[in-house]
């Protein structure tokens, strides 16, 4: 008895130490680490959009060509689609996601420093890198550490990874600008990445497994090459990419040029510009998790896609006209809208390619739509708000225009939708 009560409390450190070791490799604990990690890509892709009438003062740099600080971005994402897949099965997930976070950590500082907008371009191409790899890597680490009967779930407070990212960067880069001036914005991205880089090397452990739906963990496979060649040639994941491609073509240039048009054109100040336009992802957020359950309670990817993309199609072309309090309400309905659509473009894709070990490689179509919309808005709609001024028009006249293309690129993803063979 005095032997046991002498190893009594040895026995509850011991049972402490477990206890704590078993916390911090909980599904949900991982779930965060990924999340907060994943956060560092949208946080430097949204740094822009608050700042950019400072950096088109800066550089000296019209509509037209500002709008290549953003599109830059995802024209990497755009090449680097498919070989992020062969990354991330090549050299697994762990290698594969520090990479990305390099890459973000590296685009940073270089543009931090830049003092020409050719190293400021530099900069945002790779950053792009790191966000292709991210949006591969992250989602595959969720689906190693839950099962299928919860990773609905996971996925659904994963998917708010851009929307929360970019309502941060909209409401603390002016009060950093304020501070430090634009590169402060920049070098708080900078610190953000490197150390929750620390985390997730410290946390995320490399290990090639992944769930089946049958039962616990089993070895993830070699993607065959017939594997490869059906996901590319299925009609319905490319329907279900160019619902994508449209969706960010609308949505982010929302997000990229609203806050400059509310200045130019609506006298508000940088700050009040942001958060006006922060709403937007404020509300995206609040309906990611909603859509989902919507979807699987309505048994339908197909109505959550399309529905919400012709609700924006008729809002977008207000954003001209409505006053600037009544924005505040449009930019609200906008980021309801959209919350729906990457749930259903997410479940959708898997399920269109029909077979689960080559969901990585369906992510990496879609993720080719991400990008060309991603690449294509921003400059489009720059381009034409820049020309329109040039050729006599007023300015105002510019942006007018520029927010009605976005209505028919919303109503071809809608019919993308509606005519892709998902359930």
């Amino acid at each position: 008895m005095q032997v046991a009560d002498l190893n009594l409390p040895d026995a509850r450190k011991n049972s402490s130490l477990l206890r704590s070791s078993s916390r911090l490799q909980s599904p949900w604990f991982i779930l965060v680490i990924v999340l907060l990690t994943s956060l560092a890509a949208p946080l430097n892709q949204f740094k822009v959009p608050p700042v950019m009438p400072i950096l088109m003062e800066v550089f000296g740099q019209s509509a037209r060509s500002a709008g290549l600080l953003m599109s830059v971005f995802a024209l990497t994402g755009l090449f680097l689609a498919v070989p992020a897949g062969f990354i991330l099965q090549k050299f697994g997930y762990r290698t594969a996601g520090l990479l990305a976070l390099l890459c973000l950590v590296l685009g940073s500082a270089i543009g931090a420093c830049a003092k020409t907008i050719g190293v400021m371009l530099i900069s945002r191409f790779i950053e792009g890198a790191g966000m292709s790899l991210m949006t591969v890597v992250a989602p595959a680490i969720v689906a190693l550490w839950f099962a299928s009967k919860k990773r609905g779930k996971a996925m659904g407070i994963w998917c708010m990874w851009v929307p929360l990212g970019s309502t941060i960067m909209f409401i603390l880069a002016p009060s950093l600008t304020g501070r430090w001036h634009w590169e402060g914005v920049w070098w708080f991205c900078f610190f953000y990445t490197a150390i929750i880089g620390f985390f997730f090397y410290i946390f995320i452990r490399s290990d090639p497994r992944t769930f089946s739906d049958q039962a616990g963990p089993t070895p993830a496979g070699r993607l065959e090459g017939k594997n490869l060649r059906r996901v590319l040639r299925n009609r319905d994941l490319w329907l279900v990419s160019l619902v994508f491609c449209c969706f960010n073509f609308a949505y982010v240039t929302f997000l990229t040029w609203a806050p400059a048009f509310l200045h130019q054109i609506r006298h508000a100040t940088i700050p009040r510009a942001s958060l006006l336009v922060s709403v937007t992802s404020i509300l995206t957020i609040m309906a990611g998790p909603m859509a989902g359950w919507i979807s699987d309670k309505i048994n339908s990817r197909k109505v959550i896609c399309t529905v919400p993309l012709l609700l924006m199609a008729f809002l977008f072309p207000l954003s001209s006209s409505v006053s600037e309090d009544l924005f505040l309400i449009l930019a609200a309905g906008i980021g309801l809208a959209a919350g729906f659509i990457p749930a259903g473009v997410f479940s959708g894709a898997v399920e269109v390619v029909g077979d689960e070990r080559v969901a990585g490689m369906a992510m990496a179509v879609v993720q080719i739509g991400q990008n060309s919309g991603m690449l294509l808005g921003p400059l489009v709609f720059g381009w034409i708000v820049q020309s329109q001024g040039a050729s006599g028009g007023a300015l105002g006249e510019g942006w007018q225009t520029a927010f009605w293309i976005l209505a028919p690129v919303s109503v071809l993803g809608a019919v993308s939708g509606w005519a892709a063979r998902m359930r």
